[in-house]
């Protein structure tokens, strides 16, 4: 069975890995390069802290094992450090962590102290915060290259698809720089480009726009091994010492306002919230890079057969999380056993009509 792969993303990429490991022959196209969108432009934060509500919570616990079974067949840069919560207080902490013992997460309330001990480099602690101590990080382009590596797939890079072609009723062959590749089934995986390459096809994908800015700072004088997630900032350490952050405090929110001003300005910004964070008397910032999420419109994945027959589709927000479910759901779709209803069935893209 030959498969094309549209998009060497993180999903895109675990998807060729499993399709492979099926059997089937598998070629991976990408106008930019493996790991060059969205997910090289990822915090990388694997959670389940994170949900919209119990179902997406339960793919995201699902997805977190998948990493550790898929870490088992596969030397991949993941670290399971956990994470440390702080954004709200009060009844809003306590809300947070009632919610996440009754879903059986892993959490932990932690006293100022308890975190002034694991994090000594803040500068000011709060009452208390919660340990989520399953929780991990990846490195998202290094995974996705591994994971292609790993899968043997042809991969084709420096030219985008450009149409998905069918044949009656079923997909036939991808069209890209003049030429066709041939295709008993096709998967999108392509992120903010797939509604362009499934709407020929009548099928509808509303995304949302969504974009992120990411700052990487120069290294600071102390380790950071979790995840901190406070008012002021999400921030993680990565190789080489430095801090990462997004530009926004509360850019995950659905009605996060939009960030006005230039790249460099946003960067200043979030780079002095981050000295003030730890007290540091002078930090300068050594990178940022902007990049558009793949938000669907309802802010939940898209997985799922639609469209002519063999037409698979992936897109989702917080693939870092997902990948690993999300490349083995794809698989059983294509190669005929269906993903799991239990987790998927709520995914399919005819949800939007």
């Amino acid at each position: 069975m030959k498969v094309v792969v549209i998009g060497a993303g993180i999903v895109g990429a675990a998807a060729a890995y499993r399709l492979a490991r099926g059997g089937a022959d598998v070629t991976v196209i990408d106008g930019q390069g493996p790991g060059a969108g969205a997910t090289g432009r990822s915090f990388g934060w694997i959670n389940a802290s994170f949900h919209h509500d119990a179902r997406h919570f339960r793919l995201r616990a699902a997805a977190m094992a998948a990493w550790r079974a898929l870490a088992a067949e596969l030397e991949l840069p993941l670290r399971w450090d956990g994470a440390l919560w702080w954004e709200g207080q009060g009844a809003a902490l306590a809300q947070m962590e009632t919610a996440l013992r009754a879903l059986d997460y892993p959490v932990e309330r932690l006293s100022g102290a308890a975190l002034r001990g694991r994090v000594p480099a803040l500068a000011e602690v709060p009452d208390a915060a919660l340990a989520f101590p399953s929780e991990g990080v990846a490195d998202p382009r290094a995974v996705a290259e591994a994971l292609l590596r790993a899968s043997g797939a042809r991969l084709i890079v420096g030219q985008a698809a450009e149409a998905i072609e069918t044949a009656g009723d079923a997909v036939a062959s991808v069209r890209l720089g003049g030429t066709r590749l041939s295709a008993d089934r096709v998967v999108v995986a392509a992120g903010c480009d797939a509604p362009g390459l499934v709407a020929p096809l009548g099928v509808a994908l509303p995304m949302k726009p969504a974009p992120g800015l990411l700052v990487e700072t120069a290294p600071v004088p102390f380790r950071l091994d979790p995840v901190l997630v406070s008012p002021m900032q999400e921030v993680r350490q990565v190789p080489g010492g430095g801090l990462m952050a997004p530009s926004s405090a509360d850019h995950q929110r659905p009605d996060a306002p939009p960030q006005d001003g230039t790249m460099a300005a946003l960067a200043d910004t979030a780079t002095d919230r981050l000295r003030r964070m730890f007290g540091l008397d002078q930090l300068g910032w050594t990178r940022v890079v902007r990049g558009e999420r793949p938000v669907p419109a309802d802010d939940l994945p898209v997985l799922g057969a639609a469209g002519p027959a063999g037409l698979v589709i992936a897109v989702m927000h917080s693939g870092v999380t997902l990948a690993p479910l999300a490349g083995r759901a794809v698989a059983e779709a294509v190669l005929g056993n269906g993903p799991d209803p239990d987790l998927w069935a709520s995914y399919r893209v005819d949800r939007f009509g």
